[in-house]
């Protein structure tokens, strides 16, 4: 017994300080926790990553392209060149067709003659039962005359003029030589593309100017287009006199209305192109823009 007590006497000064060991303890366990914070950590953050990839998928509304690209590779369907829908057999001489509008199942051309004189030819499904083949002439109040003709179950005929008193058997001539075989118009686009749900809803234009409205197939068609936010408005002003700034050219395009998407470009020629929408994709907007080509 004497002899362990000599012994763990002369083996305690070779043991360690206590609070060395407490300390080193405590270290170890700090840094062991703070291994495992930032493992934890990590994998929260691959957590986070692979679930904000989904919910980007999901959370992405469907109406919205993805890109610019995205939306440029669905316009690759050309919108149309514009038309009359009607020819007219007899015009005065000296009558040329100087504007014209297309709305739907609508159209009406304006014809100017020598010294201001002019005729406004329409065909529509205008409600007027009593015009029938054989039809009607009208003075108008204030001057002027209008002959109305119905040229098929649902087409009526209009043939206008206030500056000039074309004799009655003249005007029911001229209207009853329309026949509904389409007339092509010149564009100031020799080509445009828009995504394959927009249509054409209406096309004006003369020679210094152009407008149309796409709509999507939602917007009821009797709806007046132009009001609809949900469509997507053209214009094209024609180039102004060498001697205008480009400045000028700017006054003459209609300002959009404040939170309107927008895009203008200046084309071949010094045309001025503005396509705008209210409600529409500012991407689809840039889209029609980019493919436009003047004519």
């Amino acid at each position: 017994m004497r002899n362990l007590r000599e012994a763990l006497k002369t083996r305690e000064a070779l043991a360690p300080d206590p609070d060395a060991v407490l300390a080193g303890a405590h270290g170890r366990i700090r840094r062991r926790r703070a291994q495992r914070r930032i493992a934890g950590a990590a994998a929260a953050v691959a957590v986070v990553i692979a679930g904000a990839g989904a919910g980007m998928t999901v959370l992405r509304p469907s109406n919205e392209p993805e890109s610019i690209e995205a939306a440029a590779g669905a316009t690759d369907l050309p919108v149309p060149a514009p038309a009359l829908p009607f020819t007219v057999g007899e015009l005065p001489s000296g009558f040329e067709l100087s504007s014209w509008t297309v709305s739907g199942s609508a159209a009406s051309g304006r014809y100017n003659g020598y010294y201001g004189n002019y005729l406004e030819i329409s065909v529509g499904d205008f409600p007027d039962a009593d015009v029938g083949e054989s039809g009607i002439v009208t003075d108008l109040a204030g001057g002027g005359t209008q002959a109305k003709v119905r040229i098929a179950p649902d087409r009526v005929v209009s043939v206008l003029t206030k500056t000039w008193q074309i004799p009655d058997i003249n005007m029911l001539q001229i209207a009853r030589s329309v026949r509904l075989v389409p007339t092509p118009v010149h564009s100031m686009l020799r080509s445009l593309r828009a995504p394959a749900g927009l249509t054409v809803r209406q096309w004006s234009g003369d020679a210094r100017y152009e407008y149309l409205t796409l709509c999507p197939h939602e917007v009821p068609a009797q709806s007046p287009a132009r009001s609809d936010g949900r469509c997507y408005n053209v214009s094209v002003n024609g180039p102004v006199p060498p001697t205008t700034t480009r400045a000028t050219t700017t006054t003459d395009v209609p300002a959009p209305m404040v939170g309107v998407k927008t895009v203008r470009r200046i084309l071949d020629g010094g045309k001025v192109l503005m396509v705008d929408t209210e409600q529409g994709q500012q991407a689809v907007v840039e889209a029609i823009a980019a493919s436009a080509v003047a004519g």
